[in-house]
């Protein structure tokens, strides 16, 4: 009998941590924004505000907020409702994630998209950048991309071809 229930104890305590393990994992569910604040942005870098949402406050950490500023700018883009000093910018993979999904997953699971982007105001939130609408809650966070130099680790690696690749054809 006692032989079952360690069994059954075992058993169930596998299950919830792995059910704890997918609750965990937050999607790529987000919105980018050109910055409603006058910030100014360093020659090579883009700043506006990422829109993260999620079932749980908690688990929309700055962390999660930069992952979805970063991978915005590599696949949605950031369309300016006008035409200010950033203008619009083109995703930078227009191919898609579905490209080089092995690269992908492995520069977001490792965290190397961490070195091209960083929160601006030192992670400050302002009114309103917290939200909860309906059963679902939005964070938004200011951040500025280092632009330049993902693009051109993205060349280093093969993922994007640089100008001498286009010329030299």
């Amino acid at each position: 009998m006692k032989k079952y229930f360690f069994a059954f104890l075992m058993l169930f305590t596998f299950t919830v941590a792995a059910n704890a393990q997918k609750k965990a994992v937050v999607g790529y569910d987000y919105e980018l924004s050109l910055a409603q604040e006058n910030v100014a942005a360093t020659s090579g870098f883009k700043v506006f505000k990422v829109w993260s949402y999620g079932k749980k406050r908690e688990l929309l950490t700055k962390d999660i907020c930069m992952r979805n500023a970063v991978h915005g700018l590599l696949f949605k883009g950031l369309a300016a409702a006008d035409v200010g000093t950033q203008g619009n910018f083109p995703a930078l993979c227009p191919e898609g994630y579905d490209a080089h999904q092995e690269y992908f997953d492995g520069f977001f699971e490792s965290g190397d998209y961490r070195q091209f982007v960083q929160m601006t105001s030192k992670g400050a939130m302002q009114a309103g950048d917290v939200v909860k609408a309906n059963k679902q809650w939005k964070v938004g966070l200011l951040v500025q991309v280092n632009v330049n130099a993902l693009r051109k680790r993205l060349e280093a690696d093969g993922i994007l071809q640089g100008a001498r690749g286009i010329f030299s054809r």
